[in-house]
């Protein structure tokens, strides 16, 4: 038939075959009339916004583990999970009174007397049922989250800071980001828009900013200095921006940091304050960690209470406004699969409340559960009550499991040639130096990687380690980092450290 075609063909006029060629073009085209969907057609800043913690490795690491499900002999066993704060996936185990309230709120029939639940789990259940309007958590709530949650938000940030806290002025969402992204949403309107941000950062704000047409304005914090922060190096990098016609604003803190694993002094939080004040830019105060403080010596100061104090002090400091973000996905708690997080907004008008409020209705709520769980972290169970006992006992062996897996990840790493990192004081990661000999980067950058990429990629496909390359986060140029979690149970996070120890050792000298 393709001879009988092209011998058809050869019969037409030139004319006829021109027709034939408008034609089939013309169909082409109403094929392409219905492709719309395409990346040439899709928002830019989608298209160039980047966010490392899900990204090659991850990609890589899901192959391998595919291939390991099907029983390929790889070289080892498992894919050690160390790219994410994800405690439940590296086999923390849930809080006995967490889950028995959640279970009592989806089948309340458990909720009945006489049943095997301690009375202090029932009663909290039926308080929640109660606050949904009797609706369950099958149904929506209010936009900003069911009320007698947000009271017990207000609850434990006046309990923790001294300061009342207002409920009118927290919202619920779903998780810590879908807050930091709210705002950053809602401060970024022109392409020279930006937001002060750390170096090395959390990727969310560095998407979040892409998405929504801003820019990272970055200040360094010195590795040398266990991640410090001067105020000289802020002045720096707001007058860098400022001079290149940017406008900034906003500055985003982490504290505890991630990924470095730093705490910051109540000095360096009263600079940071001091610094939004003079330059009358918002502060988004990420604090998710502050449950996480392992070093001795170390304490969480809130941003909250820093600022009252401050005010208390000096009126002047009425003006700065602060955000600050929590979740149920890291401290001690560890739920993240149930996305419960708030944002407690300070020093706003009515106005901005209401535009954000505005802004959660499109969502019309976030996760019940979640909200529940939000409820659940901020008031665990009492002194006196049923679940208080095992809640301690709980608690206390997950905070001492961190604090000692914070440790031995430093030591560790530290004990590796080439690898060095600083003390974790807090939070989840250590962000570690690792050298890439300079042939490996020639070889990673042939291929359209950084060095420290191409090194991660490399570990993961040797060993399963997965981590998270330095480039993702940021770094001071000529450095090459990795992000790696404690997460993982000692015996485990052990065995990890000596493949890590080989495989770094066999790199160096394959690359030398």
């Amino acid at each position: 038939t393709a001879v009988m075609a092209q011998s058809m063909c050869g019969c037409r006029s030139e004319h006829e075959r021109i027709l034939m060629d408008i034609e089939s073009a013309g169909r082409v085209g109403q094929r392409g009339l219905h492709k719309k969907m395409t990346i040439a057609g899709l928002d830019k800043h989608l298209v160039d916004m980047k966010y490392a913690v899900r990204g090659s490795v991850v990609a890589k690491a899901d192959e391998l583990k595919e291939r390991l499900d099907r029983g390929e002999d790889l070289g080892f066993e498992e894919i050690v999970p160390c790219n994410i704060g994800n405690p439940h996936a590296v086999g923390q185990k849930p809080i006995t009174f967490y889950r028995q309230v959640a279970a009592c709120c989806t089948c309340p029939e458990l909720c009945e007397e006489g049943g095997p639940l301690p009375d202090d789990v029932k009663k909290r259940a039926r308080d929640y049922l109660a606050a949904t309007g009797g609706n369950g958590v099958g149904a929506y709530t209010g936009s900003t989250g069911i009320r007698l949650v947000r009271e017990q938000v207000a609850a434990f940030i006046g309990r923790r800071d001294g300061f009342p806290a207002d409920p009118e002025a927290i919202t619920l969402h779903t998780g810590a980001s879908e807050g930091v992204k709210r705002v950053i949403q809602a401060l970024v309107s022109k392409e020279d828009d930006v937001i002060m941000i750390p170096k090395p950062q959390y990727p969310l704000y560095s998407a979040a900013l892409t998405m929504n047409g801003g820019q990272a304005l970055f200040y360094e914090c010195d590795e040398e200095n266990d991640w410090a922060v001067t105020r000289q190096e802020l002045e720096a990098a707001y007058l860098s921006g400022h001079d290149e016609g940017y406008n900034v604003k906003a500055i985003a803190v982490i504290n505890p940091g991630n990924p470095t694993g730093n705490v910051l002094s109540e000095e360096d939080v009263k600079m940071f304050v001091d610094f939004a004040h003079e330059k009358g830019i918002p502060i988004l105060a990420d604090e998710v960690y502050q449950a996480n403080v392992y070093a001795e010596g170390k304490k969480f100061h809130s941003f909250k209470k820093v600022l009252r104090t401050m005010e208390s002090a000096d009126s002047k400091y009425a003006s700065v406004q602060l955000m600050s973000f929590h979740s149920t996905s890291k401290g001690l708690i560890g739920e993240c699969g149930f996305r419960g997080g708030y944002t407690e907004f300070v020093g706003m008008s009515q106005k901005v409340l209401a535009l954000f409020f505005k802004v959660a209705s499109t969502s019309l709520s976030s996760n019940t559960l979640g909200q529940i769980m939000v409820g659940l972290m901020v008031t665990p169970p009492a002194e006196g009550e049923a679940s208080h006992a095992l809640f301690q006992e709980e608690t206390a062996a997950i905070f001492s499991g961190l604090k000692e897996r914070a440790k031995l990840l430093s030591d560790g790493l530290n004990a590796i040639p080439g690898i060095s990192t600083r003390s974790i004081e807090g939070a989840m990661y250590a962000f570690a130096k690792v050298e890439v000999p300079a042939r490996a980067v020639q070889h990673a950058l042939k291929s359209g990687m950084k060095g420290d990429e191409f090194w991660c990629l490399e570990l993961v496909e040797k060993t399963g380690i997965v981590c998270v390359p330095g480039t993702g986060f940021g770094q001071k140029e000529g450095t090459f980092h990795f992000r790696i979690t404690i997460l993982p149970p000692s015996p485990m996070l052990t065995g990890m450290l000596a493949r890590l120890k080989s495989f770094q050792e066999s790199f160096l000298n394959t690359w030398a």
